[in-house]
C-alpha cells in the first residue's frame, strides 16, 4: 500500500495544471499586458508631449526675440501657421509642426487700427492678455484651444503657450522716451538766450511767436522757458514742418521716422505739459507713454 500511494503521490505531482488554472494564468498574463501596452503608451506620449513643449518654446523665443528687433510679431502663414522663414522667425522647418507631425497653431494679435501691427495685449488666453498664443492638438491631434478668436482657453489634452511681449514692450517704450527727451533737451538748447520775438527779452515765460527759426523758414518757437513744447497745438508750423503734436514735432524735426510716434501699445507718446500736470509730477515737461490701458494716470504709465 505505501509503495502505490507513493506512485499515486508522483502522477498528482507530474498531472500539470487544470484547465481552470491555466485560464487563470492566461487572464492575469493578459492584465499584465495591457498595463504594458497602456504604459508603453503613455511613455511615448510624455516624451512627444516633452518634445512639443521644447519645440513650442523655441517657437516663442525666436517671437519674442524678432519682436525686441522689430517692435512687433510676425504674422502667420497660411492658416495660422508658424512663419518659419528666415523673413519671419528663422527656424528650422520642423518647428511648424509638433511631435505627432501636425501643424502648431499660431496667433498675434493684430490691431484694429494699426492692422499690420502687433496688438500686445489683444489676445486672451486664460483669461491672460497678451501679444501671441502657440497651439498644439496633443496626443489625439485635435485642438479644442482655438477658437475662430481670442479668447482662448486651454481645453482637452491640448498644449497651449501664451506668448507675452511686456518685458520687451516696456524696454522699447523706455527707449523710445529717452530718445525723446533728449532731443528735447537739445531743442532746449538750440532755443536758449534767443529773441523769439524781438522784444528785447530771452527765454519768455509765456508762448509767444517766433520772427524766425534757427534752422530755417518762419515758425513758432515750441520753447518757453521752462514750459518746453507746451505751447504746441493743431496744425502748429516750426520749421518748414506743420505738426500737431509735440512727439510729431520731434520726430519731425529730428528725422526719427513715424514708429516712435507709437508706444508698443500703438498710443502717441504723451507730452506733459503745464496745463494738465503739476510741477511736482513726475510727468511735467516729458514725455511718457499712457501704458497698456492707453489712459494716462492710470497707474500703469510708463514715465523715464
Amino acid at each position: 500500500m505505501r509503495f502505490n500511494d507513493m506512485i499515486r503521490n508522483h502522477k498528482l505531482k507530474i498531472a500539470g495544471f487544470s484547465l481552470l488554472e491555466l485560464m487563470l494564468a492566461l487572464g492575469i498574463l493578459g492584465i499584465i499586458a495591457v498595463f504594458a501596452v497602456s504604459i508603453s503608451h503613455s511613455t511615448r506620449n510624455l516624451t512627444k508631449i516633452n518634445e512639443t513643449k521644447n519645440r513650442m518654446g523655441e517657437v516663442k523665443r525666436a517671437a519674442l526675440a524678432y519682436y525686441q528687433g522689430h517692435k512687433d510679431l510676425p504674422a502667420p502663414v497660411g492658416t495660422n501657421e508658424v512663419p518659419v522663414a528666415a523673413s519671419g522667425l528663422n527656424l528650422e522647418q520642423k518647428h511648424r509642426l509638433d511631435a505627432w507631425g501636425r501643424y502648431l497653431y499660431y496667433d498675434r494679435a493684430q490691431h484694429p487700427v494699426f492692422t499690420l501691427r502687433t496688438d500686445i495685449a489683444g489676445i486672451t488666453v486664460d483669461n491672460k492678455a497678451v501679444a501671441g498664443v502657440i497651439v498644439s492638438g496633443g496626443p489625439d491631434q485635435t485642438i479644442e484651444a482655438a477658437n475662430t478668436g481670442s479668447p482662448y482657453a486651454s481645453a482637452g489634452d491640448d498644449i497651449i503657450l501664451p506668448i507675452s511681449a511686456n518685458e520687451q514692450a516696456l524696454a522699447h517704450a523706455r527707449h523710445d522716451l529717452e530718445m525723446l527727451q533728449d532731443k528735447v533737451q537739445a531743442l532746449d538748447k538750440m532755443f536758449a538766450g534767443v529773441d523769439n520775438n524781438s522784444g528785447s527779452g530771452v527765454d519768455e515765460d509765456g508762448c509767444v511767436p517766433a520772427m524766425g527759426c534757427p534752422q530755417s523758414g518762419t515758425s513758432n518757437d515750441p520753447n518757453c522757458s521752462f514750459a518746453t513744447l507746451d505751447a504746441i497745438s493743431a496744425s502748429y508750423p516750426f520749421c518748414g514742418i506743420t505738426i500737431d503734436t509735440p512727439a510729431e514735432l520731434i520726430a519731425g524735426f529730428y528725422d526719427l521716422g513715424d514708429t516712435i510716434l507709437l508706444d508698443p501699445w500703438l498710443n502717441e507718446y504723451v507730452w506733459g505739459d503745464a496745463s494738465t500736470y503739476a510741477a511736482s509730477d513726475p510727468r511735467f515737461h516729458r514725455f511718457f507713454s499712457a501704458g497698456p490701458d492707453g489712459i494716462a494716470g492710470n497707474g500703469d504709465d510708463v514715465i523715464p
